[in-house]
């Protein structure tokens, strides 16, 4: 009877190893988790303020000022992950893939330019409402960024030269995603070229061995 117990459990185990994304959490719970530890983080900030009024501390003493401190710092990274958690897990890697071969080896900048542009996009009616359809439409990104297998491709590049461009990419799509990217929601084109309705802003980038003009332009 042991024996035959021992036998299931170890199926078992061996059932939730072959299908981890059954189990993996979702962007969305990611980020409900953080914004959860993030309010909780609040709540002791202003806690600790208020014990601090009742000793007869004032506004502006050190303690309460790094109280309200905490807790403006708790309230950003609440806002940043309300923003992030409209998004999927698919959805950052297909704009990850997108940032890597549009601007994957530039600036920061420049890449988080280039994401907030599709994520614009998304958001604007005369343009596809997902992240998918946005690079996959016809003439305008390329519908390869959207398969997994290119995404594989970038990481498996980075595995082998010892870089880090997919995370980098990544980086700088969720913080588009976030909301931290200085560029107006009307801005719609990206491009070597100025197109659109008037030019918002270019960026000159010169690697070395490179160099290019992006320019972004209003819709």
């Amino acid at each position: 009877m042991r024996k035959y117990l021992l036998a299931a459990l170890l199926s078992m185990v061996m059932l939730v190893a072959m299908m981890p994304s059954a189990f993996a959490a979702t962007n969305y719970e990611v980020c409900m988790d953080e914004i959860a530890a993030q309010k909780a983080v609040q709540a002791q900030a202003h806690a600790t303020a208020n014990a601090l009024r009742g000793q007869g501390y004032s506004e502006s003493s050190a303690g309460i000022q790094a109280a309200k401190a905490t807790w403006n710092q708790a309230q950003a990274k609440i806002e940043d992950n309300q923003n992030l958690s409209k998004y999927t897990w698919d959805d950052i890697r297909i704009l990850t893939t997108t940032v890597y071969h549009e601007a994957g080896q530039t600036t920061e900048q420049l890449r988080q330019y280039v994401a907030r542009v599709a994520l614009n996009r998304v958001e604007d009616s005369r343009f596809p409402n997902s992240v998918y359809e946005v690079i996959t439409q016809r003439g305008q990104y390329h519908t390869k960024y959207a398969t997994v297998e290119a995404a594989n491709a970038i990481k498996a590049q980075d595995a082998a030269n010892g870089t880090k461009h997919w995370n980098h990419c990544k980086w700088s799509v969720m913080e588009a995603m976030r909301g931290n990217t200085d560029m107006p929601k009307n801005v719609l084109y990206q491009a070597n070229f100025s197109q659109g309705n008037g030019l918002w802003q270019s960026v000159y980038f010169n690697s070395g061995w490179f160099s290019s003009t992006s320019y972004f332009c209003y819709g």
